[in-house]
């Protein structure tokens, strides 16, 4: 079993580092620990499946495994779905121990937002993978574009309201960071 390298950028150290200076009830390391499961989800089925992991890098909007060769789509699909497959079997498991109830719902939490289909989240990796399975990969990069663009203009709308008539912003920032990813994975159609 070989690895290629592991990069942490500063980003994630500093975020990591201001997230739990401003912790008051240990959600940070907990928070942590369910992104781990995550992150070793997604490895041990790559790895099952032959796949190679050339690099991994963790940033400030999560972490990326760069493979040094492409998987099949039913083999991404499955890698994909393995992270949040792994957080839900924690939430449950948890969810019945005494003082679990806030791990679960971090992972349970971390599970719903990574199976939205949206674009670099792993519900969106999937859809795109089933549908290139089953309607070829030019349906499945229309098809998920038009979901990219409606979740994103969603989580947007839906988080400027939010912001405005309840003073929270969280869904805004995670809204807009849909909106940066989608922009640099769509960068070379928008400046053609």
């Amino acid at each position: 079993m070989r690895i290629g390298r592991v990069e942490v950028t500063g980003g994630f150290l500093l975020l990591l580092a201001w997230l739990n200076y401003l912790d008051r009830s240990f959600l940070v390391p907990m928070a942590v620990l369910a992104c781990m499961a995550h992150e070793l989800g997604h490895f041990f089925v790559i790895r099952a499946l032959n796949g190679n992991i050339k690099q991994i890098r963790l940033t400030a909007i999560g972490a990326e495994m760069v493979l040094s060769r492409p998987l099949g789509y039913w083999q991404e699909g499955l890698s994909a779905l393995a992270g949040p497959g792994v957080n839900l079997a924690l939430a449950l498991v948890v969810c019945g121990v005494q003082d679990g109830l806030t791990f679960a719902g971090l992972n349970l939490t971390l599970a719903v937002f990574n199976l939205l289909p949206v674009g670099r989240l792993d519900g969106g990796r999937a859809l795109r993978c089933t549908l290139a399975l089953l309607a070829g990969p030019d349906l499945a990069d229309w098809f998920g574009g038009l979901l990219d663009c409606l979740c994103t203009a969603g989580s947007l709308a839906a988080g400027l309201w939010l912001a405005v008539f309840c003073g929270n912003i969280t869904l805004l920032l995670v809204a807009l960071w849909l909106l940066a990813v989608f922009l640099q994975a769509n960068q070379k159609q928008i400046w053609k």
